[in-house]
């Protein structure tokens, strides 16, 4: 069964790593700010040291990235690991990390291309991780009830549960930081979530998986990913995948979804949840909803799609390889989540 790690706690130290790209300069205005506003919630926060590294989308080499992550993992002292964002170029890790070196469960969140991170992880050791914001998010203020949501996800214990409904705003467009102003979230768009058959009522549960589509398609037929053996695991409690896009087209994400069934990974799936897509483009006539629907609707699954996860704020926090309820009643969502 799934492994979970110790809860985060008040005090504990939260170690901040750049798996991807680093921080550039013009953003350390809001990394400083997240460092204040999570040290007013009562955490400590230490950066590995390439973290404001930043040389062709890459915080340092690929073998670095890796040694700062398993050395961070291995602190003891370290008990959350929050990635400070996402970036391309994440995959270049994975052969120089050694999952059987990574022991002891311990809490990582993130989304974009912390995915290509947390979903071989999980995979691979059986740990839990978190699908929620990256450290930089931290820097909004104030600080957004959905981070808040994913620092109360870190604290949970095995054998608690934690539900999320939907939210009834979400951000559009994204927002610039400067050196004098510190902005909120532009909540300004009303959210809806929908049902790919046009269904007003859907329930479905089991073991939930995903990532970002954009770039864990890019491990698919590598020796990173065993979904077979997770999928194998959980056959009887059945799978829920989730996945959400960025700079991905109509084409781009059918391509995507096709190519993901044909793989087999949606066997034995018992619903899918499509988060809101950023940097989106109808490709002449080819819609979003085609894109889904001629990808998805031969495998007679519940889909719902817009849902507050991935890049347009605020997003649920989504626990990988959690047992999960899903209930979607007239364009509104809640996600149950099991620590079992």
């Amino acid at each position: 069964m799934t492994v979970y790690p110790l809860p985060l706690q008040q005090g504990d130290l939260i170690g901040v790593t750049s798996p991807s790209s680093g921080v550039t300069s013009e953003y350390e205005w809001q990394l400083q700010n997240a460092v204040s506003q999570l040290s007013e919630l009562g955490y400590e926060v230490t950066f590995t040291k390439s973290v404001r590294g930043n040389n062709k989308l890459r915080s340092t080499t690929a073998r670095e990235r890796a040694i700062e992550f398993t050395q961070l993992y291995n602190n003891s002292q370290v008990k959350a690991i929050i990635p400070s964002g996402g970036g391309e170029f994440l995959m270049e890790i994975l052969p120089y990390l050694n999952f059987k070196e990574l022991i002891e469960p311990k809490w990582i969140l993130g989304y974009s291309d912390i995915s290509t991170l947390l979903l071989p992880f999980t995979l691979n050791t059986g740990f839990a991780s978190v699908s929620g914001p990256v450290f930089m998010d931290f820097g909004y203020t104030p600080v957004d009830r959905s981070l808040m949501n994913a620092l109360k996800v870190l604290n949970l214990k095995k054998d608690e549960h934690f539900s999320q409904k939907s939210y009834s705003l979400f951000q559009n467009n994204r927002i610039n930081f400067n050196n004098t102003d510190i902005p909120m979230l532009n909540l300004t768009e009303s959210v809806l979530w929908k049902s790919l058959e046009k269904k007003e009522y859907l329930t479905f549960e089991g073991r939930i998986i995903g990532g970002c589509m954009d770039t864990v398609c890019k491990l698919i037929g590598t020796p990173f990913l065993p979904i077979r053996d997770f999928i194998e695991k959980y056959k009887q409690e059945g799978i829920i995948w989730y996945f959400d896009s960025c700079d991905m087209n109509a084409a781009d994400i059918y391509r995507t979804l096709w190519q993901m069934k044909y793989n087999g990974w949606f066997q034995f799936c018992q619903g899918i949840l499509i988060g809101r897509p950023e940097g989106y483009s109808d490709v002449f006539d080819f819609t979003f909803f085609d894109a889904l629907s001629d990808a998805l609707s031969s495998l007679d699954v519940p889909v719902i799609y817009d849902v507050d996860i991935g890049h347009k704020p605020p997003q649920m926090s989504i626990i990988n390889g959690c047992y999960t309820k899903v209930e979607f009643v007239k364009g509104e969502g809640l996600i149950k989540q099991f620590l079992i």
